[in-house]
């Protein structure tokens, strides 16, 4: 508030150039103060103070701020006050919170941290961010200081560029004296091994505990100790579902079972651990087998189960379960099987009310041909128990029209290619023989010498006979 501003008096409406109190958001003048604030015994110390004689309970001022912070209840003998608000005393790193936002005089930004800053040469209020316009991160420590510029043209905050390097206290190596008291590595093994401790705490098992703090450990020396403290509290979780469920390392079987493969593939360190340091051996068969499960499910809850269409899917997915079981097929070409079905049901009728029709069967082959044999079970199964009439049969003309158009905008797009190296050449007959003389190769039976070169195009040399193929 400038000096010539007059301020109103709550109490009488005068202007006057300086309130002599304010009392629970009210400014008093010094003739109000003189007649409202009357001398007596301060109800909660005894001692005299003047006190508003229309309110029996009010305190002195000293016993008014003897109070826990109001924002964060810090209390009155640990903090210094920053502002008294109508709801009370707030610390200082509270007041900035009950301030009314400001225009930055710099930057323009609204802020309820404005202040001013001797060494950037003006007296302006300047918001944090245009108050540490000359802080950055310091080359040699890597912390955000006041940085200076050194003979060799580095910026260093000024620990660094008086000091050096100096010996750390807790290993011995040398570090940047900005680290302050412990190197980087040290740093980050302490920060690491307190949140072990933190989370050490969450166990009701001793044992699972116990545990949880060697994983820490181990995690430190296989990943470092900075990607270590940032990752360890990602696996509390996973050991205390342990903790809660068996209290106690549990077998790979069991882990599988609990988790599924997806979720063992969230927890890769901790599940390396286990096998570098208890020896549990991970089944990748079993693994496998389960993620196809997985898959298998996703694609039976793709149809409302309770309808016309989900019911087939079921029916359909049980008669697979039956010839794995009897070792028939494999759960990979059985969840082939299920999702090729469950497209064609979701591309009749998402309510899953309708059978398919042959043409439905015909408009999903048109733009997935290569799906026909995978389907031929599912339409054999809905032709033996809902009575319908399916084939699965491929229009050749225009799956091979199809094909042409991709070959054709694959082609083009390699010709926009700028680096034409082995590989894009191989790339360029391979497609080419096949677009322009319905040639399917492949680079390795051919050989690159069989691979003629020109100025006006490719020769390639296949079975005796010579094929050509024009340049990009």
């Amino acid at each position: 508030m400038k000096e010539n501003q007059a301020i109103g008096c709550d109490e009488c409406g005068r202007d006057v150039p300086k309130l002599k109190r304010r009392h629970k958001g009210h400014g008093y003048c010094a003739t109000c103060y003189a007649r409202v604030f009357k001398r007596r015994l301060c109800p909660r110390c005894g001692e005299l103070a003047r006190l508003p004689h229309d309110d029996p309970d009010a305190v002195c001022h000293k016993c008014e701020v003897d109070k826990p912070c109001t924002r964060c209840g810090k209390a009155s003998s640990s903090y210094k006050i920053g502002k008294i608000t109508p709801y009370g005393p707030v610390c200082n790193a509270c007041a900035p919170h009950f301030r009314e936002p400001e225009p930055c005089e710099s930057c323009g930004k609204s802020s309820k941290r404005l202040t001013r800053v001797k060494r950037l040469g003006h007296d302006h209020r300047l918001c944090p961010s245009c108050a540490t316009v000359d802080h950055g991160t310091c080359s040699a420590c890597r912390r955000h200081r006041l940085l200076v510029i050194t003979p060799d043209g580095e910026k260093m905050c000024k620990a660094c560029c008086d000091q050096g390097e100096i010996t750390c206290p807790s290993c011995g190596n040398q570090m940047p004296a900005g680290r302050g008291d412990a190197c980087e590595s040290c740093y980050w093994s302490k920060t690491c091994r307190k949140r072990i401790a933190i989370g050490q705490a969450a166990f009701a098992s001793r044992e699972l505990s116990i545990e949880f703090g060697e994983f820490g450990e181990w995690l430190i020396s296989a990943t470092g100790p900075h990607k270590a403290a940032l990752k360890i509290n990602r696996f509390l979780s996973f050991f205390l579902e342990i903790d809660q469920k068996w209290q106690r390392i549990p077998s790979y079987p069991q882990l599988l079972n609990y988790f599924d493969a997806e979720g063992l593939r969230r927890v890769r360190l901790p599940m390396r651990w286990l096998h570098e340091e208890k020896g549990i051996e991970p089944d990748h068969q079993a693994k496998r087998i389960n993620s196809e499960k997985r898959r298998i499910y996703e694609c039976l809850s793709s149809i409302p189960p309770a309808s016309l269409l989900g019911g087939a899917l079921q029916s359909y997915w049980h008669q697979l379960e039956a010839r794995i079981e009897s070792g028939r097929t494999s759960y990979t070409s059985a969840r082939l099987a299920v999702r090729a079905a469950a497209t064609l049901l979701l591309k009749t009728d998402q309510a899953g009310q309708r059978l398919p029709g042959q043409t439905d069967v015909d408009l999903y082959l048109n733009t997935a041909p290569g799906q026909a044999s995978t389907l031929t079970g599912f339409t054999n199964f809905l032709n033996r128990e809902y009575g319908t009439s399916l084939k699965p049969v491929i229009d050749t003309r225009r799956a091979k029209k199809r094909r042409k158009e991709k070959l054709a905008r694959s082609i083009m797009q390699m010709t926009t290619s700028a680096e034409k190296d082995d590989a894009w050449m191989s790339q360029w007959v391979r497609l080419g023989m096949e677009y322009f003389h319905d040639r399917k190769i492949s680079i390795k039976t051919i050989g690159q010498r069989n691979i003629e070169t020109s100025v006006d195009g490719v020769l390639i040399t296949l079975d005796g006979e010579r094929y050509w193929l024009p340049t990009a």
